[in-house]
């Protein structure tokens, strides 16, 4: 069978090409490992799942060429491959499961493991942070809103209170005039009262001697006399009245 009609080296070709690449693309991947935040960096998650992904593939395709070199291993009379052919078809397949063995472990081991986790708690912490941060500012925020408002309250309160003060301060300064008024007039009223009980005193003193005067005009019978009597007695009527109205 000529390597032209041969489908393994239809396969040989696609798979040390597919290795190829992914050496390639390993080369960036493993710098950008090192230089930058792999949960950042869109070019090293790209790669890291295009690589895997190839890898994936490379180890299907080993699989089935393994496959075929068993299956002419069985079939010697109807595959008249050399053993030397079939030797070196074997020594391909494990030195390209070698290699793959490398980029898995490479890629998929613990160290860029720990460095892929690393990055990723990295920026959730700094989201966290980010975040606790807006938090407290909105918490400081709130809380100086709060504390403007209590301020305005008192405030408020206080000058209602001063109102409130002013008002009966007002009040009572209000009552202190009426209050002198009051004074004032019951000292006036006092006044007179003793000016009346004055008069008083005096008419009385007057009505003591006219009623003395009559006593002794009642004691005679003389019609004159009884005449000036009555108009005394009126007249002592219209003093009282007036002194009683004065």
């Amino acid at each position: 069978m000529t390597s032209a009609a041969d489908p393994y080296y239809v396969a040989k070709e696609e798979v040390e090409g597919a290795i190829q690449k992914v050496q390639e693309m390993h080369k960036e991947w493993g710098r950008l490992l090192q230089s930058e935040n792999t949960a950042r960096s869109q070019r090293f998650q790209h790669l890291h799942s295009e690589i895997s992904g190839d890898l994936r593939q490379l180890d299907f395709d080993l699989q089935d060429i393994s496959a075929t070199i068993s299956m002419v291993e069985e079939n010697r009379k109807r595959f008249q491959i050399a053993d030397t052919e079939i030797a070196s078809r074997k020594a391909f397949v494990t030195g390209s499961r070698r290699t793959l063995k490398e980029l898995q472990e490479s890629v998929g081991g613990n160290a860029a493991a720990a460095k892929i986790e690393a990055d990723k708690r990295s920026v959730l912490t700094k989201k966290d942070g980010g975040a606790n941060t807006e938090r407290r500012n909105q918490i400081a925020k709130d809380n100086d809103q709060f504390l403007e408002r209590e301020r305005q309250s008192q405030q408020q309160i206080i000058q209602s209170q001063d109102e409130a003060l002013d008002q009966i301060g007002a009040s009572a300064q209000r009552l202190h005039s009426a209050a002198n008024t009051i004074s004032m007039e019951l000292k006036e009223q006092q006044q007179m009262l003793q000016d009346l009980d004055h008069d008083i005193d005096k008419e009385t003193e007057k009505l003591n001697f006219v009623m003395k005067r009559i006593g002794r005009l009642m004691q005679t019978s003389d019609n004159k006399q009884i005449c000036l009597i009555i108009g005394l007695f009126v007249l002592m009527i219209v003093l009282v009245f007036f002194i009683v109205n004065s």
